[in-house]
């Protein structure tokens, strides 16, 4: 534990040392011993690492996605062996060093005696009291800041943290999810390596050998090929987390394979150690909330979210935001046409909505959901990277048939075993749908416009300043009351203000 503890801490000091760089050079240079420190811990560590890629896609941290250095060979076959009961020798041949390494094992190249190549992913010697040594120091962390303010449940997030990781430790779990998810996730032109139970055990996993190239290598292929392994991407996405209910929720570079057009399969598969598994009655809450998004039905999205799994207490306090906020949330979902991811800007807006209160929303969820916003944002961020844009609710139509979108229509929501009646309750259909802006003279119309409904929170930012400033010494209307009362009780249709300055009469409404 001390050994590990003295790491931790040399990643903390190097970490520390990032944040008080003066200039970019001083900066690559600590992002780089940081990296060399946390390949050396791998464990968690790497995993952190690892995450950081994701999030700085580019950055020096990509090298902890695609090319750890790998232990030697001598290390691993005793734990192969030890797994088989015999010599690797009797069933295997041609076992190769690895070329690269993960955070919890890493993978050779082999063949079985009759020529079929496969891969053989080991677990490190040791890796499991390193990992459960810093599942302990884990939990020691207090709850402070964010954390403790708006009511995290971190016990909550720390188990699931030890959980993920003690799957992703016994290799059998991993290649169940695998068998399953190869079974149940039928994409055209994506493959999930074969698993080979019989030679299989807790610290080995043998497979089929997976070819291609990794993430970094695709970018400057042919538009169109990018556009074919976007759509799998988006399409494996969909059909996993609505058809399957089992999403792979470890996105980085090195999980991946990708092939040229002129292959069987384009987009290959790895590594189910990590993965999110949701119930058929979170799936359907999930679809019938994009559907009551796209449709403007009577749906409550607070009914969807705690079906999700969020907390309605929590959600109560911006239950009047939580239909625009769904419709934020989903905007790829809600058009017939290719989507720009560019033009989404999720952090910005919500944080236009809610404010300090978006920390309800994000205590509110659980674990799990964490990892899930995780597969989303890793897609996204990949999807920018390919330079492609696509039609989300095309691809999810093509996932999942109409007999499944129907059944999320007539899904009943199961009730809220909690009060939250002295909350707005504000569904779909009772939003407004646009912001409406009617300025006459003298009874003459001099301006009509018809905005987006979200632009009423915009709406003392858009204003001349001199109307703003006029309506403000009127005294007629307080513009920051009212667009604080819109956050809270949401866009429902409503006269926001009507009065007459000097000639000119304005009259602004949602409906």
């Amino acid at each position: 534990m001390f050994k590990r503890l003295a790491k931790l801490f040399r990643i903390g000091w190097a970490a520390k040392k990032i944040r008080a760089s003066q200039s970019e050079t001083e900066k690559l240079l600590a992002q780089r011993a940081l990296v060399a420190l946390l390949a050396d811990a791998r464990g968690i560590s790497l995993k952190i690492g690892q995450l950081f890629a994701a999030v700085e896609g580019g950055s020096e941290f990509q090298s902890l996605t695609d090319s750890v250095p790998a232990l030697p060979l001598k290390i691993m076959l005793p734990v192969l062996e030890k797994s088989l009961g015999f010599s690797p020798k009797t069933i295997f041949k041609n076992i190769q060093p690895a070329t690269a390494a993960a955070s919890l094992g890493q993978v050779h190249l082999a063949e079985f005696h009759d020529g079929t190549p496969i891969a053989i992913k080991i677990r490190y010697p040791d890796i499991a009291n390193a990992v459960a040594t810093e599942l302990t120091l884990a939990d020691l962390m207090p709850s402070v800041g964010k954390i403790q303010e708006w009511g995290f449940d971190l016990s909550a997030y720390k188990q699931t943290l030890f959980d993920t990781l003690q799957r992703e430790l016994d290799y059998r779990i991993e290649a169940k999810t695998q068998t399953y998810f190869r079974d149940a996730v039928c994409v055209p032109r994506l493959e999930i390596p074969r698993v080979y139970d019989k030679f299989s055990s807790d610290c080995v996993l043998v497979q089929s050998r997976a070819t291609g190239v990794t993430f970094p290598e695709i970018v400057h292929w042919s538009e169109s090929e990018r556009r074919l392994i976007a759509e799998i991407l988006l399409q494996t996405l969909f059909t996993s987390l609505f058809v399957a209910g089992e999403v792979h929720a470890d996105p980085h570079n090195g999980n991946t394979f990708y092939n040229h057009a002129n292959h069987d399969s384009m987009v290959t598969l790895l590594d189910f150690g990590c993965t999110v598994s949701l119930n058929k009655t979170r799936r359907l809450a999930l679809l019938k909330l994009i559907l009551g998004c796209r449709e403007k039905s009577t749906v409550n999205p607070l009914d969807c979210f705690v079906a999700l799994g969020f907390d309605a207490q929590k959600l109560g306090h911006i239950q009047g935001a939580l239909p625009l906020l769904s419709q934020m949330l989903f905007r790829p979902f809600l058009i017939n046409h290719v989507f720009n991811l560019a033009e989404w800007q999720l952090e910005k807006n919500i944080t236009n909505l809610l404010g300090e209160k978006r920390w309800w929303f994000r205590s509110a969820g659980t674990a799990d959901i964490l990892l899930l916003m995780r597969a989303f944002q890793g897609l996204t961020q990949q999807l920018q990277q390919l330079r492609i844009n696509l039609n989300w609710w095309k691809i999810l139509e093509q996932s999942v048939d109409e007999t499944l979108l129907q059944q999320a229509r007539e899904f009943v929501v199961p009730a809220i075993n909690v009060s939250v009646t002295e909350f707005k309750v504000l569904d779909f259909a009772s939003q407004a749908q646009k912001l409406h802006v009617k300025i006459t003279q003298n009874n003459q119309p001099l301006v009509s416009v018809e905005l987006p409904v979200e632009t009423a929170l915009d709406l003392e930012s858009l204003m001349p300043d001199d109307v703003r400033l006029e309506l403000m010494q009127s005294g007629e209307v307080d513009l920051a009351e009212m667009l604080q009362r819109l956050k809270s009780e949401g866009l429902s249709p409503q006269v926001l203000f009507a009065c007459e300055l000097g000639e000119k009469q304005y009259r602004v409404w949602l409906a």
